[in-house]
């Protein structure tokens, strides 16, 4: 699967919502090269793969089963700069 198959997919998945797909290749100096496939859509969250096809099947099995995040949940706003040392925990 190339890259632009796997946003058509995305793109199917997400069903209008926001979503996003990276793809990075990391070098270790040496010449291994290690590359990087990630899906993201909201409420479910990002999943990785060595390849789209594997990223992907991550996604659908979230959206097919495995709890997804809430809106119930909190997100804390404060910045790790702002915060005191002590409530960091």
């Amino acid at each position: 699967m190339n890259i632009a198959e796997a946003k058509e997919k995305l793109m199917e998945l997400a069903n209008g919502k926001y979503h996003s797909l990276t793809y990075q290749i990391d070098d270790d100096g040496n010449g291994k090269l290690r590359q990087d496939c990630s899906v993201y859509i909201h409420r479910f969250g990002h999943f990785n793969g060595s390849h789209w096809d594997g990223a992907l099947r991550g996604l659908e099995e979230a959206m097919n089963g495995r709890p997804v995040l809430s809106e119930d949940i909190p997100v804390s706003t404060t910045a790790i700069t702002d915060a005191e040392p002590d409530k960091l925990t």
